[in-house]
């Protein structure tokens, strides 16, 4: 009988590790999202930043803990349509809000380029692309120093050249 307790104990404790560890790893990928719509959002309803009119809002890679939700800055001429990027500017654009990844279990796999969103549509911009190319931007969240993604142990979100926001 102790034999037996003995290994369901330690089933049981593997089993409830997994499960928090998918569970954290949801948790952190629904934040991200949360933050894209967010950026999509503003853009979408035209917000101001801090009474300054803004070109549309973004999403910037910083490294694989922390990434920033930025506002496009109007250039010199005043004029949204002679922006020559939609990249995240250092210096030039607002950052709105630095994020940090809030589990520290968990980080960016890789690198993703800046998710943007254009008024009034909003137009997305993918790697200050639009459509056709590329077709979207995936975010792999990881379980820290993790490096393949078998056996479903990442996350994944995507963001569509139409705006669309998923977990995949």
């Amino acid at each position: 009988m102790f034999i037996i307790a003995t290994l369901s104990a330690v089933l049981l404790f593997n089993f409830s590790t997994s499960n928090r560890t998918k569970v954290g790893r949801i948790q952190v990928a629904n934040i991200i999202i949360s933050d894209i719509r967010r950026a999509q959002s503003m853009a979408l309803a035209g917000t101001r930043y801090q009474g300054n009119i803004t070109c549309g809002y973004g999403v910037d890679y910083v490294d694989k803990n922390n990434y920033s939700i930025y506002a496009k800055a109007v250039p010199g001429s005043g004029s949204c349509s002679t922006v020559a990027t939609r990249n995240y500017q250092p210096g030039i654009d607002y950052i709105v809000e630095a994020k940090k990844i809030s589990n520290a279990n968990f980080e960016i796999a890789g690198t993703f380029g800046d998710i943007f969103f254009e008024p009034p549509d909003p137009k997305t911009y993918i790697s200050n692309q639009s459509l056709p190319n590329p077709a979207s931007a995936l975010i792999t969240i990881q379980l820290v120093g993790q490096t393949s993604c078998s056996g479903g142990s990442c996350s994944t979100v995507q963001v569509s050249n139409s705006g669309e926001v998923d977990l995949k």
